[in-house]
């Protein structure tokens, strides 16, 4: 992240991938770019100042067959850029990326306006599918990358030269099929198969209609799409499934089955095979026995083209995990179980029983809600990669949960009917609902008119001088729906049964709300997408209109300058909102509705310095305390330094019992204890000390535990002596226990 800062280090990179350059300069430099591309935060940083230098300098080296090297180090940085979506695709497609990925499969240079040399499509696929090479798997990836990422716009510098990409997807498509066909019988070459196969299920999720239409048209020719190939497909997955106690599962048959399952139901759904009883049984048997890791498959052990990627070792590089996960059996296996349970309308998937818009009735949602749903909530709250969480969600959707489960949203549940509310919505059949416009603020704004109007037309004031804003809603607006996007707005999180679900769908459009008005469509869940996130922190952010009720004012002596006109305070301070705090610490919630003089305050000093307020205040209003990261660049940090950034912990571990904060002190004392083992002698022992006077003796033995096997060089040395007698008895029953264990503090024998 330093290097990609360095504007004139990246603009050399950039510069030595160029063509003009020797072949092992910039193999070197395509290799440095690896490095820089291991994130899409690293992506965004090198290519968007740098973009066309280096993709030119990519595609010539792509288009280098003559010198091997080169061209695989050209189609690694390109596989690793196309993973993440952006302008830089658009530079591809101009620079004939297709072309290039063509001329690799036959080894002859091709160009656009010599697309009658383009040899027939079964002599391409014959020729690639019996003569394989180790960069063949990069042409498919790369391919696969481009068709799920690219918008119609994208292919339109392309426009009239499509007869290459129309090859690329034939060929790709061809070995698809063949795998998809060899999968049932388990003569699957992974390294050739896996990211043809891979590919083709992005091409058929991808936002471009041409390469949509051509990869399903090409598909539907060749595959064998009928019901009873599917039940041999499912057959072999249940026998895969089916083991002893003493036996493993074959990862490897089934992954091989779930992305052919994946492809045949995506293309032409089936309803027949949810005929069999077993088919959600199954799926889900899958979906917990990767969650136990019993079925574990990882795209690095089954492609070795892929190793590239983590070859060599650092004390901090943080390698961002695929979109898919590391577990690709677990994201195939929900890929497969939503394709085939969103084919299915107007039927109960259980008991068969005819219904309007929904899968599950509601007699029969309590057997899935024990079995199915259990496991897939389950799984939400575990750490799962992104593309993972987002079938689980679109899957909870079809049986009419929607949205993602947290512990921020479900505090926050209880403001739905708190009398702190200071928004009253109206609606046409004269229904009014309460809301807050901090919370609203921040997670839906467009249900807000514009804050000069608000101010100025809908203000008035309570009878206890509050402000209090009123909003008359279009008659459009249903008051159900209203109800349902409040509560997914106040939680993250709603149950929408089938009668409503067309009018929470178009509120949410309306609102802007895309996560709900994606889960609602029942679409895929579009590649490479974020998870939605709870959270609050919008509300902080300096806005034309405040709706802050309340102000946090740190112990501190230092000055701010406040962004808020009409904040006089020059201390440390944060404006807030009494709902968020109320609901999220006890304490202040008492102290707002108790009636006496500091509930009307307009201030509330916090007996915390500013670092551990700004950490605190992240707490309430995204549900996550600031972790520190105990990479070189903290152990490169002074005493003074470690300790300011430790200190702030121990204030917080100590406020939360006063306050009664829920898991402040458990996530204080786990962001403590990752650290301490990279922390200076110095500062542990300075900040042992720090916590003793404060009372938290949980942390004092934790830090203790990192310095005790020094006892006797600290005692000698003197840098003990600032220590109080009960401190330094700690440290020497540590000590003691160290010696008596061989070398092992009491906190690592409990880890143990």
């Amino acid at each position: 992240m330093v290097l990609l800062k360095n504007e004139e280090l990246m603009a050399k990179i950039g510069e030595l991938i160029g063509k003009s350059h020797p072949c092992v300069v910039r193999i070197e430099a395509l290799k440095l770019c690896q490095i820089l591309l291991r994130s899409s935060k690293g992506c965004n940083l090198l290519m968007a100042p740098h973009c066309q230098p280096i993709i030119e300098g990519m595609i010539n080296a792509m288009s280098r067959g003559d010198e091997r090297l080169l061209m695989t180090e050209g189609c690694r940085t390109a596989f690793l850029v196309l993973r993440y979506a952006g302008n830089h695709h658009r530079f591809f497609w101009s620079n004939a990326i297709d072309d290039i990925l063509y001329n690799i499969l036959t080894g002859s240079c091709i160009s656009s306006h010599k697309a009658h040399q383009i040899m027939c499509h079964d002599k391409l696929y014959n020729m690639v599918s019996k003569n394989f090479t180790d960069i063949h798997p990069y042409v498919w990836d790369i391919l696969g990358n481009l068709a799920v990422h690219c918008n119609n716009e994208y292919l339109s510098v392309r426009k009239g030269q499509d007869c290459v990409l129309q090859a690329l997807i034939y060929c790709v498509c061809s070995l698809a099929t063949d795998a998809i066909q060899k999968s049932s019988t388990m003569k699957l070459s992974k390294d050739v198969h896996e990211p043809a196969l891979r590919a083709v299920l992005m091409m058929l999720q991808s936002p471009n209609g041409y390469i949509l239409s051509e990869a399903s048209s090409q598909l539907l020719q060749v595959l064998p799409l009928g019901d009873d190939y599917l039940n041999i497909l499912f057959t072999s997955l249940e026998s895969n499934t089916t083991r002893s106690i003493t036996t493993s599962f074959d990862s490897v048959k089934i992954m091989s089955n779930l992305m052919s399952l994946a492809g045949l139901v995506m293309l032409k759904p089936s309803h027949n095979i949810l005929n069999k009883s077993s088919v959600i049984d199954v799926l889900s048997t899958i979906i917990k026995e990767c969650l136990h890791n019993n079925i574990h498959i990882t795209r690095l052990k089954l492609d070795s083209h892929l190793q590239f990627c983590f070859d060599g070792a650092s004390c901090c590089s943080l390698v961002e995990e695929e979109w898919e996960g590391e577990n690709i059996a677990l994201f195939y296996g929900l890929m497969v179980l939503f394709n085939l349970l969103k084919s299915i309308n107007f039927v109960c998937v259980h008991c068969k029983r005819n219904l309007d818009m929904e899968i599950v009735c509601h007699g029969c949602r309590d057997y899935f809600t024990e079995g199915l749903i259990s496991v897939l909530q389950n799984a939400l709250r575990q750490n799962i990669s992104p593309g993972a969480k987002l079938y689980i969600s679109h899957i909870m959707s079809l049986f009419g949960l929607c949205g993602f489960p947290n512990k921020l949203g479900g505090k926050m549940r209880r403001a739905l009917d708190d009398e702190l509310a200071d928004l009253e919505l109206l609606l046409s059949d004269g229904i009014s609902l309460n809301a807050h416009t901090a919370i609203i603020s921040a997670r839906c704004p467009k249900l807000l008119p514009s804050a000069k109007s608000l101010g100025n037309d809908g203000k008035t004031t309570d009878e206890w001088g509050r402000s209090f804003y009123r909003v008359r809603m279009s008659d459009r607006v249903d008051s159900n729906a209203l109800k349902k996007v409040l509560e997914y707005v106040y939680t993250g999180f709603v149950m929408v049964d089938g009668d409503i679900v067309k009018p929470v769908r178009t509120l949410a459009k309306y609102c802007h709300l895309k996560s709900l008005q994606k889960i609602l469509q029942k679409d895929q869940p579009r590649w490479n997408s974020d998870c939605p996130r709870y959270d609050l922190t919008a509300a902080l952010e300096p806005a034309e209109y405040s709706f802050s009720d309340i102000i946090l004012e740190a112990r501190s002596n230092e000055e701010m300058k406040c962004c808020h006109s009409s904040c006089q305070l020059s201390t440390q301070h944060v404006h807030s909102h009494k709902i968020v705090l109320g609901m999220n610490c006890d304490y202040l919630r008492a102290l707002f509705n108790s009636g006496m003089h500091e509930s009307f305050s307009e201030v509330i000093r916090v007996p915390l310095g500013w670092q551990a307020l700004d950490k605190l205040v992240q707490w309430f209003y995204s549900g996550d305390l600031p972790k520190i990261t105990p990479d070189c660049r903290w152990r490169n940090l002074t005493t003074e330094e470690q300790l300011c950034q430790l200190q702030p912990y121990a204030e917080l571990s100590s406020l939360a019992e006063f306050w009664f904060l829920e898991g402040v002190k458990e996530e204080s004392f786990a962001v403590v204890t990752s650290c301490l083992n990279s922390t200076s002698t110095a500062a542990a022992i300075e900040f042992v000390q720090s916590a003793a006077q404060l009372g938290q003796w949980e942390l004092v033995e934790a830090a203790v535990g990192s310095v005790a096997h020094l006892y006797p060089k600290l005692r000698d040395s003197g840098q003990l002596e600032q220590l109080d007698d009960d401190v330094l008895n700690v440290l020497r029953t540590e000590y003691v226990r160290y010696s008596q264990h061989g070398g092992r503090s009491s906190r690592i024998q409990r880890e143990c």
